[in-house]
């Protein structure tokens, strides 16, 4: 009989940052320092000896900064590029609205993200290519009870794959600044013909603090 071995993989992003919401977001934009985040209560549920992983950008990075100030603690931390938000190329820092008007007007729409999960901004990615991209780490992820520190596009594409989601029903989540996300994933022991539910389950979403 096989052991049954289920890990759980604690997805967080990043607290809020400070820029011009009429703006597509900088690169690396800083934590915003004015907003009401409570660092402790999200600590207090987080698992002491779990490993941390860390998207290698400033807001992430100072988001675990936040955490560890205030009483977390962890089994092991490294950063991890593959965690970096989407990369919108030539359209970081552009005016939405001008931005719209000149090259968004046209083409596919998702109704709940001002770019279509398929579009490609100049020298960028899609968001269709961030879920590409993470595929192959998921399974690395999960091999452990791990706490990634990351990005909203990063979060939804990674609970999309779990979930077996297309990536325009990926991008329909909501994930909040500072929240948390938990999953579970059944390593071994698992009935993997169809119809018995999968490997993965999605236990809470967009936990704010």
């Amino acid at each position: 009989m096989t052991t049954l071995i289920i890990n759980q993989l604690i997805l967080i992003r990043h607290a809020r940052t400070d820029y011009d919401r009429s703006y597509v977001p900088p690169v690396n934009p800083p934590l915003d320092e004015t907003a009401h985040h409570d660092y402790a209560a999200m600590q207090a549920c987080l698992p002491k000896d779990y490993r941390w992983i860390i998207s290698p950008l400033k807001r992430c990075q100072d988001t675990a900064d936040q955490l560890i100030r205030h009483g977390a603690s962890y089994a092991s931390k490294q950063d991890d590029a593959r965690l970096q938000e989407q990369s919108y190329g030539q359209w970081h820092d552009q005016n939405v609205s001008a931005l719209w008007q000149d090259e968004l007007s046209y083409g596919d729409k998702h109704n709940w993200h001002f770019i279509h999960p398929n579009r490609i901004p100049p020298d960028g990615e899609s968001f269709a290519q961030v879920m590409k991209r993470l595929a192959p780490a998921l399974p690395e992820y999960a091999a452990k009870h791990t706490v990634l520190v990351t990005h909203g596009m990063v979060i939804r594409a990674l609970i999309g794959l779990a979930m077996g989601m297309t990536a325009d029903q990926a991008l329909a989540l909501d994930i909040a600044p500072l929240s948390m996300t938990g999953l579970s994933h059944m390593v071994t022991g698992a009935v993997t013909t169809p119809g018995n539910g999968g490997r993965w389950q999605l236990n809470y979403l967009n936990r704010g603090f």
